[in-house]
């Protein structure tokens, strides 16, 4: 069961309970706009708490988000905006996420997956993918109930073992270069 004073998701997960929270403002401003605007907001906000949780919130980072949410040249200064209040927001990623949730019910799990991807990928967009945000993506991946796949298993399994290998094979090469000199 995920806890805080707060909010609560029940380890059977079909209900949400937010109890004595005060309102965000960011979820206020943008609650009367449809529900695929809200949702973009809050993949926005996932983005920025993410981003921002490693100590800092660079170009490469701001860029990757951009990619990823469609926009015209116009809306950038919105996306932005949205980006900056998402990040300053005092919630912690765990509420944007139940926030998500609620919306989305269970009508939508393919976009809760697809959210998940989005955030794993803007960690290691910086190259720099650090324990505070392997934490914030595993949270939400539990409050979206997204769970691994036997084949992204198998995949990373695979690509650990290509890794000891590669490694174990320059240091073959080393060596042997290093014999030959």
């Amino acid at each position: 069961m995920i806890t805080n004073k707060k909010y609560y998701l029940n380890e059977n997960r079909k209900m949400i309970r937010f109890t004595n929270m005060e309102t965000s403002e960011i979820w206020d401003k943008y609650r009367k706009e449809s529900q695929q605007t809200i949702c973009i907001v809050g993949v926005l906000i996932l983005a920025a708490k993410l981003c921002k949780n490693d100590g800092h919130f660079n170009i490469h980072e701001e860029e990757e988000i951009l990619k990823i949410i469609p926009h015209n040249p116009r809306q950038k200064k919105i996306l932005l905006q949205i980006m900056e209040e998402g990040g300053n927001d005092p919630h912690p990623i765990e509420y944007h996420a139940l926030r998500i949730r609620k919306l989305l019910v269970d009508r939508h799990q393919d976009f809760l997956e697809f959210i998940v991807a989005v955030l794993y990928r803007l960690a290691h967009s910086d190259h720099v993918y650090s324990e505070e945000e392997d934490k914030d993506i595993k949270k939400v991946a539990d409050i979206f109930e997204v769970k691994r796949k036997f084949s992204d298993i198998f995949f990373d399994f695979v690509d650990r073992i290509s890794v000891n290998i590669s490694s174990k094979v320059k240091g073959l090469t080393g060596r042997i270069n290093a014999k030959s000199r």
